[in-house]
């Protein structure tokens, strides 16, 4: 990656130098146009030639928002509003450069133009102020890689731009919403991206959940499990003093989305608890959550009152933890089931606990699994035979007919009934009156 002091001077000229440049530049005859479908209309915009230095990057950045939460998780010295207060500030530019990069890394888009003869085809998309609206992460790209080496990457020292005439944010999201749909929002996305995208449309912009549907593309009953699945994920970070570190949760996709499914099933609210740090349990280690997270979370609903049964034995708690804290974690209300089992749910979370949580947990699942296998086991021989009934029935109902192939059929009847006498000494050996 480029230097902060190489990198400082080419983030972006002051607002009315871009403008100024910009205004100038779509004035002259335009050598091409680009195609965008914008306000409800197909719009030929003008393509032109501007220095690398003079766009910004738009902080409203769909791709990034778990990424900025988690970077200022990580420098509690940055201001709140690093992302959401003035995109002109030379820290937020910058900051936003290392996220864009670091997107390009991790989704190994890097690589394309490290080769200098991959150089731009499509033109970079800008708001009127200079903001890009599409193509944050290629600029990001050529940006590092012309600062990086000015003679062999000098070709990206100009690019194109297609400018966007006047709108509003509401018009901006519904532009990205088109662009992203054509590229597949779901490929392009983690789900923490895509959930943390869409609430911040939600709070910024009002945009309610059919909304976000029209606009992505989505069914609203997938923009509500999303939104769902990022409050347990929320809910699982802070838990674990890692608010907003949304990398730890990137790979853990379908974890989430079982607990969104299964938690509903469960009437009363500490029995919801249990099943939820339970699950949480498993997650902070997957490796010995003894199976696939996406298989073990369904499984925890299926052996619930045996793991809470478990548990207890384990971590006998008194019913001593604050109402207050318990409303504050777990959303107030209750039941006696909830009062028995809630001081259950805090004390597994602790972190001198979860290993051992685990270990209960995962036993308690593999035995009922293995009690599931051998109840399946058990019932074979009886399954078996009333298949042979059964196809012996209709043989007896639709295959004795004049047309019918007799060949082989009393060599087969011999080993049935060679089979049938087999089972009987079987039964007279095994069968207590």
């Amino acid at each position: 990656m480029s230097s902060i002091s190489a990198i400082s001077n080419n983030l972006g000229w002051p607002q009315h130098k871009r403008v100024e440049e910009l205004t100038k530049l779509n004035v002259d005859t335009p050598r091409a146009h680009f195609r965008v479908f914008f306000k409800g209309q197909n719009l030929d915009l003008p393509i032109i030639r501007v220095p690398i230095s003079l766009p910004k990057y738009r902080l409203a950045n769909g791709r990034t928002s778990s990424l900025q939460a988690e970077y200022l998780a990580k420098n509690s010295t940055q201001t709140r509003d690093l992302f959401t207060g003035d995109p002109e500030l030379l820290d937020a530019q910058l900051a936003q450069h290392e996220l864009l990069l670091m997107v390009m890394m991790e989704q190994g888009l890097r690589k394309k133009f490290d080769d200098p003869s991959n150089k731009q085809v499509e033109p970079i998309l800008l708001d009127e102020r200079g903001f890009v609206v599409n193509g944050n992460r290629r600029l990001s790209c050529w940006r590092d890689l012309y600062n990086s080496d000015v003679s062999k990457y000098g070709h990206f020292g100009y690019i194109d731009v297609a400018v966007l005439p006047h709108s509003d944010e509401k018009d901006i999201d519904r532009l990205e919403a088109w662009l992203q749909i054509q590229k597949d929002i779901k490929a392009d996305y983690s789900w923490d991206a895509r959930a943390n995208m869409l609430l911040d449309k939600q709070k910024r912009e009002d945009f309610s959940n059919k909304e976000l549907s029209d606009l992505y593309g989505l069914k609203e009953n997938e923009i509500t499990e999303l939104i769902d699945m990022r409050d347990y994920g929320d809910t699982y970070l802070r838990s674990r003093g890692k608010t907003d570190m949304w990398s730890l949760v990137s790979d853990h996709e379908e974890a989430f989305r079982k607990i969104v499914f299964s938690r509903p099933k469960i009437q009363d609210l500490g029995s919801q608890a249990i099943f939820m740090e339970a699950s949480f349990v498993l997650i902070d280690n997957p490796a010995k959550a003894g199976g696939r997270l996406y298989e073990q979370i369904p499984a925890i609903l299926d052996c619930l009152d045996q793991v809470k049964e478990k548990l207890v034995e384990e971590f006998p708690v008194a019913d001593s933890q604050s109402s207050a804290q318990i409303q504050d974690l777990f959303g107030g209300g209750g039941n006696n089931s909830a009062s028995n089992f809630l001081p259950l749910s805090l004390e597994i979370r602790k972190p001198e606990n979860i290993g051992k949580a685990r270990d209960i947990i995962v036993e308690v699942i593999t035995s009922a699994k293995e009690l599931k296998k051998n109840s399946k086991a058990a019932e074979y021989l009886l399954e078996c035979c009333k298949k042979a009934n059964a196809q012996l029935s209709a043989a007896v109902q639709d295959g004795l007919r004049p047309e019918s192939n007799l060949k082989g059929v009393s060599k087969q009847l011999e080993i049935i009934e060679s089979s049938i006498d087999t089972i009987r000494r079987y039964l007279t050996e095994h069968v207590k009156d």
